[in-house]
């Protein structure tokens, strides 16, 4: 076999399946060559071993021929028969011979022993012949006279002898039967040999395949249990110390982060605690400043009812202008302490998106045509599901925000229908919004073009209530905008059914508040209490002022009636606030009379509280005109209901 073919030959029975344990590998290792070795050591030796013998064979015919040549001279002169027949029979059984025959020189036969071989198997026999010659020296010219003549001078006749081979084929059978005896044995105690090695080798690799897998189950206690000689005792120590390096690398790493965890807890804390303090600050700081300005409104209202000479009413046009300015910037911080409260619920409908562009167009253009910009609202004949006061604002911050910052050109209002969804964009030719800041303008109190804070441009608050609106009804804002080359923010609406829209209600006319009505007025202000009493006497309305509930009690008993209705401050001196006043005082006259919440605190968990009690509530400063109608639907209704 040429030393390729044996290569390809290992190689292919290496890459079989049932060779790819380190044991099975193992006995192949040690039994192949064994095998191999001992086939090689059997054939050599058997073959020796055969040869020896045959020639042995060979040679004990070629003795036994010459032997009896030497011997039959004698007996042949004489003619004596008998004698020759007895050195024959001799000669068989001393050299082993399965035949032997003697025949005078004309080749007729004169004795024989044994059976001479078949002509059907000349093969099983081995032939030697020799040629009997009577040497003429040794006898007397008499018997010479006596021998008849010979063909050949001296030749006397010619024996032949033979020796069976089936004596090579026993010796030969005896021989392979001991050399596979030998050779059993031999793989035997190879192959016990290999599998008590390869037991061993499998079970320390095995023990440590079990460790390495541990150890990449984050067990990292675990250790190998090998003694450290030899190759795979390296490799077990090395295995242990990989595992104490990852135990103590894992561990220090711990430590960091229980450290680092520690660490961002106390930040965190003190995050938490500074923004707390913020929002308390914020909170009382923006009531603070809507108590003066709630009571300068109200005096501003009364100011306006009254006839006033022209210079006096352009002053106080004047200063009404400015005061609606900052309730406008006030009610933005509103906005979001109430979508931070949560107490804004969407309510979904059906409705047209078309009558709300017309809507918000009316509302914007005059704003844009006094900055010189074109704004258009391109038709859009689609039906919306959504809560449409929610979408609306969002569409009139969006217009807002991009009057505000466009100074040439124009904004375009669009819609385009994108399978079940319609996104409505406002597109711009503003001063655009490099990519890094994209995502910071939707935070409270951004604004990337007024570094002067001018409050004309609002409080940055805009995009801040986008956001969170969005969120809110789960709709998704987009922004895409190129410096200098405009933005154009997106909303993505579902569709609606334009079956389902409900037809809009007439608007039923405010009725009027009865003349022998009462409220009563409970704020701890004495500015705020004269700016009521002076709007309320503007409009012909009974009003009773206190600073407290026992102050409103004392007043109410000395007139001896009831009030139609209680207009309480929420926040009051002593640790009281206005829930409390009007339980106290429904609970002192026994009915439960309709009660307005007023208050400048914009803290999320003062409105929360306020929403879950369930009474209408109006912030400071508040529009006298929306005082007046809710007095006047809370009485009408109390009044309505007592009749019924």
């Amino acid at each position: 076999m040429r030393p390729e073919r044996i290569a390809r030959f290992l190689r292919s029975l290496f890459e079989r399946p049932l060779l790819t344990s380190i044991r099975s590998r193992i006995l192949v290792i040690a039994l192949l060559p064994a095998l191999l070795a001992e086939f090689g050591m059997v054939t050599h030796f058997t073959t020796q071993a055969l040869a020896t013998a045959e020639h042995t064979l060979h040679v004990r015919a070629a003795n036994a021929a010459r032997h009896l040549a030497d011997a039959l001279p004698d007996a042949l002169a004489n003619g004596d028969t008998a004698r020759v027949h007895s050195l024959l029979q001799i000669e068989a059984v001393n050299s082993q011979l399965s035949f032997a025959r003697v025949a005078d020189a004309h080749g007729n036969p004169i004795a024989s022993t044994g059976s001479p071989p078949r002509m059907a198997h000349p093969d099983e026999h081995h032939r030697q012949h020799a040629a009997i010659r009577l040497p003429a020296a040794e006898l007397p010219a008499a018997a010479l006279a006596a021998i008849p003549a010979a063909p050949d001078g001296g030749l006397l006749g010619q024996v032949e002898v033979g020796v069976s081979l089936g004596q090579i084929g026993v010796f030969r059978r005896d021989s392979l039967i001991h050399a596979a005896l030998l050779m059993l044995a031999a793989l035997a105690l190879t192959g016990a040999l290999a599998w008590r090695l390869s037991n061993r080798l499998a079970g320390q690799l095995r023990h440590v395949g079990h460790v390495v897998g541990r150890l990449g189950c984050d067990d990292l206690t675990v250790r190998t249990r090998l003694p450290p000689q030899g190759e795979v005792g390296m490799l077990a120590a090395g295995i242990n110390n990989m595992a104490e390096a990852l135990q103590a690398h894992r561990d220090e790493l711990e430590k960091r982060i229980r450290d680092a965890t520690a660490d961002l807890a106390t930040r965190k804390e003190m995050a938490e605690r500074a923004n707390q303090a913020k929002s308390r600050f914020f909170a009382a700081a923006s009531h603070d400043l809507r108590q003066p300005l709630h009571a300068l409104s109200l005096f501003v209202a009364a100011l306006k009812m009254r006839n006033q000479p022209p210079e006096a009413q352009t002053l106080i046009d004047n200063i009404a202008a400015s005061t609606a300015a900052m309730e406008l910037l006030f009610n933005a911080l509103l906005d979001i302490s109430r979508l931070d409260a949560g107490v804004i619920e969407a309510h979904p409908v059906h409705f047209p998106l078309q009558k709300m562009l017309l809507d918000l167009n009316h509302q914007f253009s005059a704003v844009a045509a006094e900055k010189q910009l074109h704004l258009r609202f391109r038709p859009c004949d689609v039906t919306l599901y959504s809560d449409p006061l929610l979408i609306e604002r969002i569409l009139a911050n969006l217009i807002a925000n991009a009057i505000r910052y466009t100074d040439d050109g124009g904004i375009l209002v669009g819609c385009r229908r994108r399978g079940r969804m319609v996104r409505i964009s406002v597109i711009d030719t503003g001063r655009g919004i490099p990519p890094e800041q994209q995502e910071s303008v939707f935070h409270e109190f951004v604004q990337l073009h007024n570094p002067a804070r001018d409050r004309s441009k609002g409080l940055g608050l805009g995009l801040a209530i986008v956001s969170r609106l969005g969120r809110l009804l789960g709709h998704r804002v987009e922004l895409r905008s190129r410096p200098d080359h405009g933005s154009m923010f997106s909303v993505d609406v579902p569709c609606g059914d334009a079956h389902l829209v409900q037809p809009p209600t007439a608007a039923s006319a405010p009725g009027q508040i009865p003349a022998d009505a009462l409220v009563l007025l409970v704020d701890d202000e004495s500015a705020i209490l004269r700016g009521m009493a002076e709007l309320f006497d503007n409009w012909n309305i009974d009003l009773v002022t206190a600073h407290s509930a026992a102050e409103a009690v004392q007043w109410l008993d000395s007139i001896g009636r009831v009030p139609d209705i209680i207009v309480s401050d929420y926040r009051l001196p002593d640790d009281s606030d206005g829930i409390e006043v009007i339980a106290r005082l429904r609970q002192k006259f026994g009915c439960d009379i309709p009660a307005i919440l007023v208050t400048g605190d914009t803290a999320p968990d003062t409105i929360l509280r306020i929403s879950r009690a369930g009474f209408p509530l109006l912030h400071k400063p508040l529009r006298p005109a929306k005082l007046r109608a809710l007095l006047t639907h809370l009485i009408q209704q109390a009044r309505a209901a007592a009749v019924g």
